[in-house]
C-alpha cells in the first residue's frame, strides 16, 4: 500500500461518526446554491417580464400562479410582492449557509478530536525505540499544526461540493439563457483547474520542506526551554540565540518561498478570471446587439458569471490546499505507522526463583553493547552492577523492562522468556528509578502516588520516609501539596531522585531497579536510604547501578561489567581482595577519600 493510500485510509477512519455531518453539509450546500443563483434569475425575469413585455421565463406552475394573481399588471402595482420574493430567497440562502457552517464546523471539530486522540493513543502504545528516535518538538508540531491543516482542509473540502453545486446550477441557468455564452464562460473552468493541478505539483515539495523546517524550529525551542539551567550554567545564551536565529531564518525562507509561489498562483488565477469576464462581457454585448439575448438575460448572465468567478477560483484554491493537507496527513500517518507494544497478550508475571540473562547480545545499530551477557539474580537478593560509562549498565535494565529486545540470547524469569510475559504485568512488577528522574508538573503527593487516581496518604508518607525525603517535603510551605514544576524544576537534584525513589517504593513492585539514582544525594543520606531499603526489600529483589563503592558494598552479589560481559561477580569482601577491576576501583576511591580528608585536615591546621 502506498503512503498516500495509507494516509487516506487513516483519514477515512478518523471520520467515523461524522459522515452524517458531511451529507448534511452537502444537502444545505445544494439548496443554498440553488437559492443563491435563483436571485439573478429573478432579476432577469423582473427586467424582461415585469418592467418589460417579454413572456415570463419561469416554470409553468409558477407562471400559472402569477396569472391567477393578475399577471404582469398585478406585479407592477404590487411591488412589495417582488420585494417579498427576493427577501424570501435571501433568507432561505442565509439559512442554508447557516446549516452548512454548522455541519462543517462540527465536522472539523469532531475530526480534530479523533485525530488528536488517535495520535496520543498511538504514542502511548508506541515502542520505546520509536520515542528514542523522534524529537518531541517535531511530534508536537505534527499533533498541532499538521492536524489543524488537515482539519481545515476537510472542512474546506466540503466547499468542493459547494463549488461543484454552484457551477452545475449556475450553468444550468446559463445554458437556459444562451448556450453560446455558457460555453464561452465555461472555458475558464478547465483552464483554471489545469493551472491549479500543475501548480499543486510544484508547491507540494516546497511545502514539505517548509513543514519540516517548522518541526525543526519547534524541536529546537522545546529543547532549549526544557534545559534552562544547563543553558545558563554554561553561558550558552548567545550560542543558543545564534542557533535559533539560523533555524528561524531557514523556517522563514522556506515559508517566504511558499508565499511567493502562492502569489504567482493567485495572480495567475486572477488573470484567467479577468480574461474570462472580459470575454463573456464582449460576447454577451455582441449577442444583445444582434437580438439573440434580451437585456434581462444579459444582466442575469453577467451576474451569474460574476458569481462564478470566486467558486471557480475556490476550486483552484482547494486543489492548491490539497498539497498542504496531503503532506501534513502523511506526516501524521508516520506517527500512526510507528510500531506498537503489545500489552494484552502474554502469560501473567510470576517471580518465585530467579532472573536469568542467557548469552544476551545487543547493539544500537553498529555500536555493540553486550556480547554474551550472562548472569543470574535470585529472588529477594540485592544485587549491584558496576562498570565504566557506556558499558551497558542502564541498557541491562532497559532490556529487563523490555524497552529493547536482544538481537540474540534471551532473558527469563523463572524459566519464562520475558517476551512471553504480559508486558503490562511485567512493567508493573519492574519499577525503575533513573539517574535523572522525570517528575510531572503536579504536587509531590501526586508524583509519588502516580499509579493511583486517589493517593493513599499513609502509603505516600511511608514511601517518602524510606526514601529520606519526608522531612524535606514537610519543610515546604505546602508540604506534599507543593507543585514541583515542569520536570521537577523547583526541587534540587537530590530531592528529585528521592521523590522518584519514593514513587518506586509506592508501586509495591517485586523488582526495584535503581539506575545510579543516588548520585545526587550526600553520603549520609545515601547511607540512610540504603539502610531503609535493606529493611524494606527483605522480600523484594533489588538491582542497584552505581559508581560509588559505598553504595554497592552491602549488595548480596556485585556484577562487574566490561566490554559487554560480566568479568567479575561476588560479594564486596570477596571482590575487594582479588585482582580485578573492582579492587582497582575500591583502591582509587579510598585514595580519593584519604586525600580529601588529609587536605581537609591541613586546612584546619
Amino acid at each position: 500500500m502506498s503512503d498516500k493510500s495509507r494516509s487516506f485510509k487513516y483519514l477515512l477512519k478518523q471520520l467515523r461518526g461524522s459522515w452524517w455531518l458531511i451529507w448534511l453539509a452537502v444537502v444545505f450546500i445544494i439548496f443554498g446554491a440553488f437559492f443563491e443563483f435563483l436571485g439573478p434569475k429573478l432579476i432577469g425575469v423582473t427586467v424582461d417580464s415585469v418592467m418589460g413585455t417579454a413572456p415570463f421565463d419561469l416554470p409553468e406552475a409558477v407562471i400559472g400562479y402569477i396569472e391567477n394573481l393578475g399577471g404582469r399588471a398585478f406585479l407592477q402595482q404590487n411591488l412589495y410582492v417582488l420585494i417579498g420574493v427576493f427577501a424570501a430567497v435571501a433568507l432561505l440562502t442565509a439559512l442554508c449557509e447557516m446549516g452548512r457552517l454548522y455541519a462543517s464546523h462540527n465536522l472539523g471539530e469532531n475530526l480534530g478530536y479523533n485525530m488528536r486522540q488517535s495520535i496520543f493513543d498511538h504514542l502511548q502504545m508506541a515502542s520505546f525505540g520509536y520515542h528514542k528516535s523522534v524529537r518531541t518538538g517535531d511530534i508536537i508540531q505534527r499533533c498541532s499544526s499538521d492536524i489543524d491543516l488537515v482539519r481545515n482542509f476537510v472542512v474546506e473540502f466540503t466547499q468542493l461540493a459547494r463549488v461543484i453545486a454552484k457551477i452545475v446550477i449556475a450553468y444550468w441557468f446559463m445554458f437556459g439563457i444562451s448556450a453560446k455564452l455558457a460555453w464561452i464562460s465555461f472555458i475558464s473552468v478547465p483552464a483554471i483547474s489545469v493551472f491549479s493541478v500543475a501548480f499543486n505539483r510544484k508547491i507540494a515539495k516546497e511545502f514539505t520542506y517548509a513543514d519540516e523546517a517548522e518541526g525543526d524550529l519547534q524541536a529546537m525551542a522545546q529543547e532549549n526551554l526544557s534545559a534552562p539551567r544547563v543553558v545558563r550554567a554554561f553561558g550558552r545564551q548567545k550560542w543558543e540565540l545564534e542557533r535559533f536565529r539560523v533555524q528561524n531564518q531557514e523556517f522563514t525562507d522556506r515559508w517566504v518561498k511558499v508565499g511567493d509561489l502562492l502569489a504567482v498562483f493567485w495572480a495567475g488565477g486572477d488573470i484567467l478570471t479577468v480574461f474570462q469576464v472580459i470575454l463573456v462581457l464582449c460576447a454577451s454585448t455582441v449577442l444583445a446587439v444582434k437580438g439573440e439575448v434580451t437585456t434581462g438575460d444579459m444582466v442575469s448572465f453577467m451576474a451569474f458569471n460574476g458569481m462564478l468567478s470566486w467558486p471557480i477560483r475556490s476550486l483552484g484554491r482547494i486543489i492548491g490546499d490539497l498539497s498542504k493537507a496531503t503532506v501534513a496527513l502523511g506526516r501524521i500517518a508516520e506517527i500512526t505507522d510507528a510500531p506498537l507494544e503489545d500489552y494484552e497478550s502474554g502469560v501473567p508475571f510470576s517471580f518465585e526463583k530467579e532472573i536469568v540473562f542467557e548469552d544476551v547480545h545487543f547493539a544500537f545499530d553498529k555500536h555493540v553493547i553486550f556480547e554474551g551477557l550472562s548472569l543470574v539474580i535470585k529472588k529477594g537478593q540485592t544485587v549491584a552492577v558496576l562498570g565504566a560509562s557506556g558499558s551497558g549498565k542502564s541498557v541491562m535494565l532497559s532490556l529487563l523492562c523490555r524497552f529493547y529486545t536482544p538481537q540474540k540470547g534471551r532473558i527469563t524469569i523463572d524459566g519464562v522468556d520475558i517476551n512471553d510475559i504480559n508486558l503490562r504485568d511485567l512493567r508493573r512488577n519492574m519499577s525503575l528509578v533513573m539517574q535523572e528522574p522525570f517528575l510531572f508538573s503536579k504536587t509531590i503527593r501526586e508524583n509519588i502516588a502516580i499509579i493511583d487516581r486517589t493517593a493513599d496518604e499513609a502509603k505516600v508518607e511511608y514511601s517518602a520516609k524510606i526514601a529520606c525525603v519526608h522531612n524535606s517535603i514537610m519543610a515546604f510551605d505546602k508540604g506534599y501539596d507543593t507543585i514541583v514544576g515542569e520536570r521537577g524544576v523547583t526541587l534540587s537534584g537530590g530531592q528529585k531522585q528521592r521523590v522518584a525513589i519514593a514513587r518506586t517504593i509506592y508501586t509495591g513492585a517485586q523488582v526495584l531497579m535503581f539506575d545510579d539514582s543516588l548520585s545526587a544525594v550526600d553520603a549520609v543520606t545515601d547511607k540512610a536510604i540504603r539502610a531503609n531499603l535493606n529493611q524494606y526489600t527483605k522480600n523484594t529483589t533489588c538491582i542497584i547501578i552505581g559508581q560509588r563503592v559505598n553504595t554497592l558494598m552491602q549488595a548480596d552479589n556485585i556484577f562487574v561489567l566490561d566490554k559487554g560481559r560480566i568479568v567479575q561477580q561476588g560479594s564486596h569482601d570477596y571482590l575487594a581482595n582479588v585482582e580485578g577491576i573492582y579492587r582497582e576501583i575500591v583502591k582509587i576511591q579510598q585514595d580519593i577519600i584519604e586525600k580529601t580528608q588529609a587536605e581537609a585536615g591541613e586546612d584546619n591546621v
